[in-house]
């Protein structure tokens, strides 16, 4: 029994002499990215509408039946092109007469100034009345004024009779016709079509008024880029320049408006359509980019974790620039071509230990 005794003592004695090894780290997984450098342009984004330099609501001066439309609606068409007719006819008669009367008053004009000339060497031997011979010269005033008359109804008849003849005042784009052929226009100033300027065009927006001397200060530098897009700017840009800063703040909204304008060659801008826009006000050069996921935001600012060669992460406060997209500048805290944790930084602290998981096949 005492062998025993002693056997067992000198067992666990033995047993208890050996220490276990500490447990290997753990490993959290992550995704990395790398810190890059590239040129950035600093915008202001926001959202706006497309309008045509020229609106014009073609409207007929006169009344009458409309006699011919010359266009196919949505079509565009050239300055000076013809485009509709007014039933000349009753104009055409208008100005006949109107011409008629001219003649007959300047025919009694032409007789009532030689009655003025022969009869003044009369008056002035006295072979003639004054008075006969004053109520001479007030039959050749009216008469005077009468072939005045007849002139501006000639010159109005000739108007109205042009108006006959509707031409498209610019190059444009013909909208949906509003009033069909063979009917009767009945209003003088009535609408008939609106024809749109659409290349090049506006495309119209509005910014905080806090960014207005900042704009102001890289405009006076030179002409500002202005980017449109229908969404996101991941898909077809255009691009353009700012043309026109409106000459107040709308003190309701504390907005100032804005103008760019776009050549608009392939039509691909269209009135009224709302559109997204990038004020581009300068680039930043060389500046150092990294995803926006990747920084991490403390109670002492922006930070991210910098990968080592070892797969330790190292903690690194950032001092950030302007956010694009989703990206942001990096002024201070990383340098160009270092590896840092994009996604997974849940369980990190400094000296942890990172690996990145095998793609799935």
């Amino acid at each position: 029994m005492q062998l025993i005794c002693l056997f067992l003592l000198l067992f666990f004695g033995c047993g208890c002499g050996k220490k276990k090894p500490p447990p290997a780290p753990p490993k959290f997984p992550v995704t990395l990215t790398k810190v890059e450098q590239k040129n950035v342009p600093i915008y202001i984004e926001a959202l706006g509408h497309v309008d045509p330099i020229i609106t014009i609501d073609l409207k007929s001066r006169i009344e009458g039946e409309l006699t011919g439309v010359y266009f196919r609606q949505g079509q565009e068409v050239k300055q000076e092109d013809l485009l509709f007719t007014i039933d000349p006819k009753p104009y055409e008669a208008t100005l006949k007469q109107a011409k008629a009367t001219l003649e007959q008053n300047l025919a009694n004009l032409a007789l009532a100034e030689e009655k003025v000339k022969r009869y003044q060497t009369l008056v002035r031997d006295e072979y003639y009345s004054q008075i006969d011979y004053e109520t001479l010269q007030a039959n050749f005033a009216s008469d005077y004024a009468l072939v005045q008359q007849a002139q501006g109804q000639v010159d109005s008849a000739t108007i109205n009779l042009d108006y006959c003849w509707i031409y498209a005042p610019i190059d444009g784009l013909i909208g949906i016709l509003k009033v069909d052929y063979g009917n009767l226009i009945t209003n003088a100033g009535q609408s008939l079509i609106v024809l749109n300027q659409i290349a090049p065009i506006y495309v119209t927006f509005s910014v905080p008024e806090i960014r207005l001397p900042e704009i102001q200060k890289y405009r006076r530098q030179g002409t500002l880029k202005v980017l449109a897009s229908y969404e996101d700017f991941k898909g077809e840009t255009f691009e353009g320049k700012l043309d026109i800063l409106d000459n107040q703040v709308d003190p309701n909204t504390g907005m100032i408006q804005l103008r760019a304008i776009f050549e608009n060659t392939n039509r691909e801008l269209w009135p009224g359509q709302f559109i997204r826009e990038r004020l581009v006000l300068y680039t930043q050069k060389d500046a150092l980019v990294i995803p926006y996921t990747a920084v991490q935001l403390s109670l002492n600012g922006p930070l991210a974790f910098v990968v080592k060669e070892d797969m330790t992460v190292d903690q690194r406060s950032l001092k950030l620039g302007p956010r694009q997209d989703d990206q942001v500048v990096v002024l201070e805290g990383l340098k160009n071509g270092e590896t840092i944790v994009l996604e997974g930084q849940l369980n990190l602290s400094p000296g942890a230990k990172v690996f990145v998981p095998e793609k799935k096949k």
